[in-house]
């Protein structure tokens, strides 16, 4: 089964409410699932969105910053972009010249575009296999619909 890599999410619109509701699914959905996340969702200026299991570490704010990094710099998925640099042999480093404290080509970070108004936003998961993190983004937003 090929895997599915989303590389941004489009919406009509976007609203700190939205951003709310996008996270809230993801948490209730990692519950019903019996998984621990932490979730980050943000406007490109500030975190409208944060939520750290309790049985994960303080050390996810910096893996969900990391990510974040990934898909707003390149614009598309922290995960399509962990593909690209391996399909590609490519490095942050030595490719983008990007420090890997800073940046994190795992999946589960997506961006979120609005139509006819760019990347607006980003939408970040931790604490799972990253290829996991970035599926219940998906699933989430799916099911929000």
């Amino acid at each position: 089964m090929e895997k599915e890599i989303i590389k941004k999410i489009e919406l009509d619109n976007f609203s700190n409410r939205i951003g709310l509701e996008m996270g809230l699914a993801i948490v209730n959905l990692a519950k019903e699932r019996k998984q621990h996340v932490a979730v980050r969702i943000e406007r490109l200026n500030h975190i409208i969105f944060l939520y750290v299991d309790d049985n994960l570490p303080a050390d996810k704010h910096n893996w969900l910053r990391r990510k974040a990094n990934i898909a707003k710099h390149f614009e598309e998925s922290s995960l399509s972009v962990k593909y690209d640099l391996a399909n590609g042999n490519m490095t942050l480093d030595k490719t983008f010249v990007l420090d890997e404290k800073e940046y994190l080509a795992k999946g589960g970070s997506i961006p979120i575009f609005v139509k006819n108004a760019g990347m607006i936003a980003l939408i970040t998961v931790s604490g799972l296999h990253d290829e996991e993190d970035h599926k219940i983004i998906i699933d989430a937003v799916r099911e929000e619909g």
